[in-house]
């Protein structure tokens, strides 16, 4: 039974609202029968169901929460948790959001769902906010940081907030797709703020607050996670050699590269080629 850390709460700047995030210290793998009394919190509290399932009171509605499901309790809500037999995987948080827009769209939407499907995207960050959790190394909190922020808006946007939570205007919501496009067209000539400010027609405060608000990170982070995300979908799908994939992503040293890469996926490149073929093998054997 493994345990992440006993404190691990971050401050995260969504659009307009600071909020307060802590990451659950229980087991995140639980065996057995298990339960929590009834009670409740003056937070939003998220459970997200990787494995197995569990039953969820909530105001003396019992309902099912399946794997890769997760549900979102209101503040003052009270609920009550409980797994059957056999073992449940789950990641749990509270967010701490101040009174404002945001905090009154997701209470109405908490209102009227609750329960909501943990998409792809979800579901990697889950494993890697776990990952993370078990690592000792300097740059592991600034990770965190990183894994949690875009956890947290990953979840906001699979719950169809409504209103203007974010505290943007519409314009403000419709920049991601342009913002992701000039990424994948520019990694190989290393893009500058400037420039994407530039071509977006916005000053740098004002790219800053969408980056901050649609990604919950900078200029910087963001160019980081782009570059590794493509260099993964290489590795995984070409057989073009690191040095290339390196280039193509904005590297102008493989050791920079690489260094990159293993700070942020836990392999070096060539271990997560090799780690992707072999699942690959086995689950065509499996089939």
């Amino acid at each position: 039974m493994e345990l992440i850390d006993p404190i691990m709460e971050f401050d995260l700047q969504i659009g307009r609202e600071r909020i307060q995030v802590d990451i659950d210290a229980s087991p995140h793998t639980i065996a057995g029968m298990w339960g929590s009394d009834t009670h409740n919190h003056p937070k939003f509290e998220v459970h997200i169901l990787l494995s197995g399932s569990c039953s969820i009171d909530m105001e003396g509605t019992s309902r099912t929460l399946r794997e890769q499901q997760f549900v979102m309790v209101a503040p003052g809500q009270y609920h009550r948790l409980e797994l059957g037999v056999g073992e449940v995987e789950r990641l749990s948080m509270g967010l701490t959001v101040p009174e404002g827009p945001m905090r009154r769209a997701m209470q109405a939407t908490v209102e009227q769902t609750g329960i909501y499907a943990v998409t792809d995207e979800i579901m990697l960050l889950c494993r890697g906010v776990l990952t993370e959790s078990r690592r000792r190394d300097p740059f592991r909190r600034e990770m965190m940081q990183a894994k949690v922020s875009t956890l947290v808006l990953a979840i906001l946007r699979a719950m169809n907030l409504q209103g203007d939570g974010n505290g943007l205007d519409k314009e403000g919501r419709r920049m991601p797709s342009a913002i992701d496009m000039y990424f994948e067209r520019n990694l190989a000539q290393n893009p500058g703020a400037e420039d994407l400010a530039r071509q977006l027609h916005l000053s740098r405060r004002h790219l800053n607050r969408i980056l901050q608000a649609n990604y919950g990170m900078g200029f910087r982070e963001k160019l980081l996670q782009a570059r590794l995300e493509r260099a993964k979908w290489l590795l995984r799908h070409t057989e073009k050699s690191v040095s290339v994939i390196a280039g193509e992503v904005g590297y102008t040293y493989d050791s920079a590269f690489r260094e990159a890469f293993c700070r942020q996926v836990g392999m070096t490149p060539q271990a997560y080629r090799l780690n992707h073929r072999e699942k690959q093998t086995q689950e065509e054997a499996d089939k």
